[in-house]
């Protein structure tokens, strides 16, 4: 999943809050997608990306937690790239970043469409159910609205409660001859890993987004509460996203026509309880209605992020027009509507991650650059970084082994993924590589 923007009128946040809003920006990736790794590897075999995913994410909050706490007036993770390699940079992974968001968002719809079309029986209206969605949010996002931390915490117990009601309702069907016997689903190969890791990565997606809202962190005891909030929202993700799958896999004894509907779809868990418990019956109805508000909360986060984030460029290129706003929800509906009519929720994913794993790579790389040049002069003020907070942390008090090494592998992990993606859609990241190229040389 990817990240929203959230407005409070709390003054600052504690670790319960971090923890809501990094679940809650996650969550909803566990809704669907990962069946579509399952179509590619097998229910077992796909343990094995997400297992490499998890390394990655780990070490990923590991390293944000640092950056976090040396620049705490930081309001995302462009500022740490621009403190390490310039404005260039930074406007270069703010457009991947926006990147990601833009194909984030008709993928989410689409899964609202199917979950809507699911319950009313008319999966043949999926995509007009997500243009209607995507219509409505594009509105919204004219006006200053956004969720509050306190309703995003409130739809984040709702969507762990609709994780529970699956696991409840699955696990009296659990066997581990069902494990067994699935193994003849897919199959796990260097090349069925590397098709797959998009799909284990997004249902990590956006645990990053706790950056924009961290500098709203309480001050006291600033690395604690930071350290509790993400590493927890990391390990509920961790332990929920293995629960969904080892059940799932175990929970019913597939065959071809079953592997058909749960591979393809993208409402894959109503569709598991449906095989299990029957379309109708009461609980498989309850867990598709509670699941819809997660995706709801998520596709409006991502849409006003979305629209925000170009109306911010569009304000560089024409600062006096008041029509920014209008323009930048138009190209969010636009680019929405081709997504969902013209194309497939596994190329809207894996799109989606190579924005996200550039980011990734921004992320550590900075981090890495960042400690050498506070070393070097420890005095250097950078922008997120003021009196009030100064000294307070730096980076030389992440020195234990574990935080000198996790850049380094979350560096290492972020280039292996962006070369999968250049591997699946050559064209498209070869474009991309070819736009900054030329940004580069004539900024």
């Amino acid at each position: 999943m990817a990240s929203g923007s959230f407005e409070t009128k709390q003054k600052k946040i504690g670790a319960f809050s971090i923890w809501a809003i990094g679940v809650g920006l996650v969550i909803s990736g566990e809704s669907f997608g990962w069946n579509l790794g399952w179509a590619i590897t097998g229910p077992i075999g796909f343990f094995v990306p997400v297992l490499v995913t998890a390394v990655l994410y780990y070490a990923l909050v590991l390293c944000l937690i640092e950056l976090a706490c040396v620049y705490p007036q930081a309001n995302g993770p462009h500022i740490y790239i621009k403190n390490a390699f310039g404005k260039k940079w930074a406007d270069i992974i703010s457009v991947l970043i926006l990147f990601e968001f833009l194909f984030v968002n008709p993928a989410i719809a689409t899964s609202i469409g199917e979950y809507l079309g699911f319950l009313a029986d008319h999966l043949e209206k999926t995509n007009w159910i997500a243009t209607g969605f995507i219509a409505f949010f594009c509105l919204v996002s004219l006006f200053n609205f956004n969720l509050g931390v306190q309703v995003i915490i409130t739809l984040t117990l709702l969507a762990i409660v609709e994780l529970l009601i699956f696991s409840g309702a699955i696990v009296s069907e659990f066997s581990f001859s069902n494990l067994s016997q699935n193994k003849q689903f897919g199959e796990l190969t260097f090349d069925s890993f590397v098709r797959a890791m998009p799909f284990a990565i997004w249902m990590f997606l956006a645990i990053e987004g706790i950056s924009i809202v961290s500098k709203n962190t309480e001050q006291e005891k600033l690395r604690k509460t930071l350290g509790i909030g993400y590493k927890s929202a990391f390990w509920t993700l961790a332990i929920l996203a293995s629960l969904v799958l080892l059940l799932a896999a175990g929970g019913i004894n597939l065959n071809p026509g079953k592997w058909e509907i749960i591979s393809k779809d993208n409402h894959p868990m109503p569709a598991t309880l449906a095989l299990i418990l029957g379309k109708n019956n009461a609980i498989t109805q309850i867990f598709t209605f509670l699941g819809l508000f997660g995706l709801i909360a998520s596709l409006q986060g991502i849409a006003f992020t979305t629209t925000f984030q170009i109306e911010y460029f569009l304000k560089r290129i024409f600062p006096e027009s008041k029509f920014n706003r209008a323009i930048s929800a138009t190209l969010v509906f636009v680019v929405s509507l081709l997504a969902i009519w013209g194309s497939t929720t596994s190329v809207l994913i894996e799109l989606s991650v190579f924005g996200a794993v550039c980011m990734y790579f921004g992320v550590s790389y900075s981090l890495i650059v960042l400690r050498k040049k506070k070393k070097k002069d420890p005095k250097t003020i950078l922008e997120g970084e003021n009196d009030e907070f100064l000294n307070k942390h730096h980076h030389f008090d992440f020195k234990s082994i574990i935080h000198m090494v996790f850049p380094y592998l979350a560096l290492i992990l972020s280039v292996f993924c962006m070369l999968i993606l250049a591997y699946l859609h050559p064209i498209i990241v070869g474009s991309i590589v070819v736009l900054i190229i030329i940004y580069l040389i004539f900024s």
